[in-house]
């Protein structure tokens, strides 16, 4: 589905630039340009900058109507329009060489669960924004942008605790609420559109990957959940996994806390819907989450040795290890795909039989040989 520009935001807080040869075209269809300054109930200098030293971009809505009255279909120069941005804002923050009319894919409905769960489009009228810790993510987030709206200028700056923040301008967040019908991006006032609801299986899918992306996790032994500090934006995302066929747990609120949260059961089915992705929608992806979701994959193919001489062999290859170098329960994990509380076991084991120790080093525990 193809949505127009016009159709997209008010017309009235858009401003454009279209090509020279479009310019110089109509400046030779308005002999009478005073007059025709009139008529659109502008300046005839306003009418020049447009037109003759066209060094101004134009108010869409004023582009309308110099159209119908000259009779030039706004449908045929919808691709001569080579910039656009929100109305009286700096060109550098624009979208150059637009993608128009806009085309509603997975991507775009991604880019919008973006904003629902880490990022804003704020009331005070500063511009879109996102924020990610891990930088490929964030990569791909602009990649996404690119594939929907062209040239989307924008700025990706660090924050003291390792947070990438990427600036874009207001009028992609306002696009994005008016053509998905959401009333606020706001940590607690946004709920999921009955627009998002209604779209296809594809887009449904689009939307809870990018939601656990953002706001999800994924345990080394497989266990996936999707929290934040919003019960009807939870609930939403609940029913949404429910209409792509993943099954979860009820919603629960975290003790003495606002944070709500539920755990998708479905690991086989949630790792077919991100196989799927990955091949038609690359820039959709769970980056280190699906690694580890598919070593609990890698994991199962090994039944557990619940035997002594299982637990030996499991011990030996633990010490094997550590003699290359000290690692943590969850390297281990990943390296001899053992899943991690039997990882923890037999650690906890060899630390009692003076064979290993451990130290705390930020907020996991390392081991190492004695």
């Amino acid at each position: 589905m193809d949505i127009h520009l016009w159709d997209t935001y008010n017309s009235e807080k858009i401003s454009v630039d279209i090509s020279k040869e479009l310019k110089d075209k109509i400046s030779l269809l308005i002999p009478n340009k005073q007059e025709f300054a009139r008529k659109i109930k502008i300046t005839p200098a306003r009418l020049y900058d447009y037109f003759v030293y066209q060094k101004t971009p134009i108010p869409l809505n004023i582009l309308m109507k110099i159209l119908k009255l000259l009779k030039i279909s706004q449908h045929r120069i919808e691709h001569r329009i080579i910039m656009y941005k929100q109305l009286y804002v700096p060109c550098y923050n624009s979208v150059e060489n637009p993608k128009l009319p806009l085309e509603i894919t997975p991507y775009f409905t991604s880019i919008v669960a973006n904003l629902y769960f880490d990022g804003s489009v704020p009331k005070d009228g500063k511009g879109t924004y996102y924020n990610q810790k891990n930088e490929e993510i964030m990569n791909n987030f602009v990649k996404r942008l690119e594939k929907v709206f062209g040239n989307v200028q924008h700025t990706i700056n660090e924050d003291h605790r390792g947070v990438l923040t990427c600036r874009v301008p207001r009028i992609i967040g306002e696009i994005c609420k008016s053509v998905y019908n959401v009333d606020s991006f706001g940590t607690f006032d946004s709920k999921i559109s009955d627009k998002i609801f209604s779209l296809p299986l594809e887009h449904k899918i689009a939307f809870v990957l990018t939601a656990i992306i953002d706001e999800g996790s994924i345990t080394h032994d497989g266990r996936t959940f999707f929290g934040v500090s919003n019960k009807i934006l939870c609930d939403g995302v609940k029913l949404l996994c429910k209409q792509i066929g993943l099954e979860t747990t009820e919603v629960k609120q975290k003790l003495n806390s606002n944070h709500y949260y539920f755990y998708i059961k479905s690991k086989e089915k949630l790792m077919e819907l991100i196989n799927l992705f990955n091949k038609k929608y690359p820039f959709i992806s769970l980056n280190y989450k699906e690694k580890r979701l598919r070593y609990y994959f890698e994991i199962k193919k090994y039944p557990g040795l619940r035997t002594k001489k299982g637990a030996d062999e499991r011990r030996d290859k633990i010490i094997s290890s550590l003699k290359e170098g000290s690692k943590s329960g969850n390297q281990l994990t990943e390296e001899l795909l053992i899943p991690p509380r039997v990882v923890r076991r037999h650690l906890k084991y060899l630390i009692n039989a003076n064979k290993i120790s451990r130290i705390k080093i930020s907020n996991q525990f390392i081991f190492s040989l004695k």
